[in-house]
């Protein structure tokens, strides 16, 4: 992946920003079919099986959703920011974390099938993904009846249309900047984009922290972290920019974007992994810290369930496998401008922010130990996405075609 600048003309021909026709059109049907499919057999495995399974399933579903969107949420944050600080290196590799974020709607989906596949449970099992919907459960509960006016089921669901409208409307207008840009050409579209990231970065950053402690951590209802929002927008960062750049590094492998992706903006996006990684760490150990030093039951009961029986050997793959590993290896400037380690990294931090979620997600379903339907529930809106984000990305051009910042990106070189 050469650093040499050809000449514009090149960088920005036909043939260098645009995949060939059709493009990806079977292996997206072969995703998607995989996904439905899997989705499917969840569905399936639920209401079959014994109460235990269909707990699994629940929350293995709510994993998988909770991954996609995250994916989706992060690369619209990324887009903000890049937006925000006016990053001009980065205006040809911006595209494709638009195309990810333009992809919201897979979460949305996702989430409404989250919301039926609750309700069927419920209704047939009296099985709850959020035990404080279960009005037995809570019957006396001094502590649920202190947070009753938050966690009831009509203000959850408007929170939740809530963040998907504020979601949706920061995504489409993004979106419509940078593309609308591509055939018009108008650079006044770019400062548009830009008006719109500040106060769209604040609406993200609220909205998604609520979401965490709305969808996450009131699996939990005693439990509580002020830190929690924090800690799922970090561990979504790094996902985010893990899958982009494996994209472009795909896309790069097929012989597109010469020129417009090289080793220096790989480079950049190989410290910004880094710096997301090493920000996931301090995170996840604040976290850790003040629950135990403060030592309040109602903290320690959820870390305490997490160091036992199975999910104990997660709690020490997580710090080394999110962390440590990938510290030790992003660190080196050679891997950082390596396209094959860079994307053996990505593809390791992607698998790792899925165990990730595992861990902090699935013991929620008490004394249910891990089963084999875990992995088909996750792997469906996961593959579900792939499909989707294939077909999204040879859709259309590579880069932002008339934005005024592409000779400043064509021209990128790093010095450290």
């Amino acid at each position: 992946m050469s650093a040499a600048h050809p000449p514009s003309s090149l960088v920005l021909s036909r043939e260098n920003v645009f995949l060939p026709e059709n493009t990806g059109r079977n292996a997206s049907r072969i995703l998607s079919g995989a996904g439905f499919l899997l989705i499917g057999v969840t569905a399936a495995a639920m209401f079959t099986g014994d109460r235990e399974r269909c707990e699994a399933a629940l929350h293995g579903f709510h994993i998988g959703f909770l991954i996609v969107l995250g994916f989706s949420l992060a690369s619209m944050g990324i887009v903000m920011m890049l937006h925000q600080v006016n990053a001009g290196w980065a205006t040809t590799v911006r595209r494709q974390f638009e195309n990810i974020m333009g992809l919201l709607w897979v979460g949305g989906l996702l989430f409404v099938v989250d919301v039926v596949l609750q309700v069927v449970a419920q209704s047939s099992k009296e099985v709850y993904l959020f035990d404080w919907m279960d009005h037995h459960h809570v019957a006396g509960d001094t502590l649920y009846e202190h947070k009753q006016g938050y966690l009831n089921v009509p203000f959850f669901y408007i929170r939740a249309a809530l963040y998907f409208l504020v979601w949706l409307g920061l995504a489409g207008a993004l979106w419509s900047y940078s593309t609308r840009q591509d055939s018009e050409g108008d650079k006044w579209l770019t400062a548009r984009a830009r008006k719109v990231s500040a106060p769209g970065l604040l609406l993200f950053a609220f909205s998604t922290a609520f979401a965490a402690f709305d969808w996450i951590m009131s699996l939990d209802y005693h439990w509580y972290s002020t830190m929690f929002g924090v800690y799922f927008f970090a561990g979504n960062m790094v996902a985010a920019l893990s899958l982009g750049t494996l994209v472009l590094l795909l896309i790069r492998g097929v012989g597109r974007l010469h020129g417009a992706f090289t080793s220096e903006h790989l480079h950049d996006l190989g410290k910004l992994l880094f710096g997301f990684t090493c920000f996931w760490a301090y995170i996840s150990f604040s976290q850790y810290f003040l629950i135990w030093y403060a030592n309040i039951p109602e903290e320690t009961g959820w870390m305490d369930m997490r160091k036992q029986g199975p999910w104990e050997a997660l709690s020490y793959a997580v710090p080394i496998g999110h962390f440590i590993v990938p510290f030790i290896v992003l660190i080196v400037r050679s891997v950082r401008r390596s396209r094959a380690l860079m994307s053996l990294a990505c593809l390791w931090m992607i698998g790792m922010h899925i165990v990730d979620m595992y861990w902090a997600i699935r013991p929620d379903a008490r004394g249910v130990a891990p089963q084999w339907i875990d992995a088909v529930a996750i792997a469906g809106p996961v593959l579900l996405f792939a499909g989707a984000l294939v077909r999204k990305v040879a859709s259309g051009p590579l880069v932002p075609l008339k934005d005024p910042r592409l000779p400043e990106a064509l021209a990128h070189k790093n010095y450290v």
